[in-house]
């Protein structure tokens, strides 16, 4: 690599990672993707730095990653409160389905402006939330790429019914049942269609540029035949690729699995011989004992979505139970929809708070550090990057934040991990590093027109409103009929 391509921070407050007994001032040095050396870095040659930051004043972060979100819903803030799950999910059709590519785009790139602006340098992107045609997973890779971060994009399927959503029965007009029922918006995705669509897009697209990944991803395995999953494990295989997949979000979930199967989702998997380490399972809240010491056996990730979770009162992970047996956790916001934000530390100091009052014995706690590790090594491994990603450290993928020190939550500087966690809001993020390369330089994004990205955004959502106009009405009886 030549040096002309050298980024180096200067003096800044390193936090190395979760495990970093506190903080060191000193130099990054970034070669190219990676990070060179961390410490008392010698004076370069006159002009060998691409560029020298200034560190001084700035606590110095890994990245942040979030491992579930969903770009599709970037636009729903605030959209809605006390639904019920299915009424929440046919409401997320309705501001989802029918877009045009330019409006993928549009909202790929709003979900990477808060990525971006709050620290958060990885995601896991579970795309779309219909049935997909290989334009609208073009337009999302596309606008990711061009976004600067490092993201999994996992292609969301399902070539069965939406079983624990299912309006049947509930009293609603015909024209609405029809849009209900599986006929209609969400009509399975043929399997025979997968299987030409997956292994195309990740010939196309699976490492490209070095930040772009694509995974195989069940909507949730309940929605899937065994044959679409056992197709999804052989396809992951073939191409060391990662599975991405939601997981007993709901009770409605657990029943209907045990319904199917005789069993829970998880032994299913197993049954299957494809439960692994490659999967990694948003939510996972209705597991039971047994599940989770396959999951801890398996190494099977866990990506617990604390706030989305609580939103729509789904349950609770299991998270301190879990953690104990072994299970890696990753962190998610999952999206907007259910949760409004991609602000990860929220994500982090949810965690870490959830089960305190239900814990006496205070060794049981999820503590700041551990929030902090699922938050970036545990979506590092929720990524395949495990020991290459996480961590500012030489050989580390160049991934990284720096917060401004002066914001009032970090005076005084008492311990970094427990104010990431505990204070931090994303409000003091001054600039983000991706694989080397710059995308946040003090408050600005240099990848994208981000001001022109959010000068569009309200024309693009009262247009798909007019567009959507029968599924908002549909979604609006459904969440009248269900309780």
């Amino acid at each position: 690599m030549s040096e002309t391509n050298l980024l180096l921070i200067r003096g800044a407050t390193i936090l190395a990672g979760h495990d970093a007994a506190g903080t060191v001032e000193g130099d990054i040095l970034i070669r190219g993707r990676e990070i060179a050396a961390v410490g008392t870095v010698p004076p370069l040659p006159p002009g060998a730095a691409l560029r020298e930051i200034d560190g001084r004043g700035r606590l110095a972060a890994p990245g942040l990653v979030n491992a579930h979100m969903h770009s599709q819903s970037a636009t729903m803030a605030g959209f809605g409160d006390a639904l019920s799950h299915p009424a929440f999910m046919w409401l997320t059709q309705a501001h989802t389905a029918r877009r045009t590519p330019e409006e993928t785009r549009l909202a790929v790139l709003l979900a990477a402006i808060q990525a971006i602006t709050t620290g958060t340098t990885a995601l896991i992107d579970h795309f779309p939330g219909q049935r997909f045609a290989t334009a609208d997973v073009d337009a999302a890779l596309a606008a990711w790429e061009e976004s600067g971060l490092r993201v999994a994009l996992g292609l969301r399927f399902f070539d069965g019914l939406f079983a624990d959503i299912q309006a049947n029965g509930a009293g609603l007009p015909a024209d609405v049942a029809a849009l209900a029922t599986g006929a209609g918006l969400l009509a399975p995705h043929p399997l025979a269609e997968l299987k030409e669509q997956m292994p195309d897009l990740v010939a196309r697209w699976h490492k490209r540029g070095g930040r772009l990944q694509v995974f195989p991803a069940p909507s949730n395995p309940d929605r899937c035949s065994d044959e679409a999953l056992l197709f999804c494990a052989e396809l992951a295989e073939r191409h060391d690729l990662g599975i991405h997949t939601h997981l007993l979000e709901t009770r409605a979930q657990a029943r209907i699995a045990r319904e199917r199967y005789g069993t829970s989702t998880l032994v299913h998997l197993e049954a299957l011989g494809i439960l692994s380490e490659r999967w990694s399972c948003a939510h996972a809240i209705w597991l039971e004992d047994d599940d989770i010491a396959l999951m801890a056996e398996r190494r099977a990730i866990a990506v617990h979505n604390p706030e989305s979770n609580a939103r729509i009162g789904a349950g609770r992970m299991r998270t301190p139970e879990m953690q104990a047996a072994g299970i890696p956790i990753a962190l998610g916001t999952d999206g907007p929809g259910a949760n409004d934000n991609l602000v990860m530390q929220e994500a982090m100091r949810a965690t870490a708070l959830a089960h305190r009052a239900d814990l006496p014995d205070r060794r049981d706690w999820v503590t700041a550090r551990d929030a902090l590790r699922m938050a970036t090594a545990g979506g590092a491994g929720a990524l395949r990057l495990g020991g290459r990603l996480g961590r500012i450290a030489p050989g580390q993928l160049a991934d990284l934040t720096l917060y401004r020190l002066d914001a009032p939550w970090w005076r005084p500087l008492n311990d970094a991990a427990a104010q990431l966690v505990f204070a931090e809001t994303g409000a003091a993020v001054t600039t983000v590093i991706v694989d080397g390369r710059v995308v946040l330089d003090e408050g600005v994004i240099t990848t994208f027109d981000a001001p022109g990205v959010l000068g569009e955004i309200e024309a693009m959502t009262a247009s798909l409103r007019r567009r959507n106009a029968d599924l908002f009405a549909a979604a609006d009886a459904i969440a009248r009929a269900l309780p």
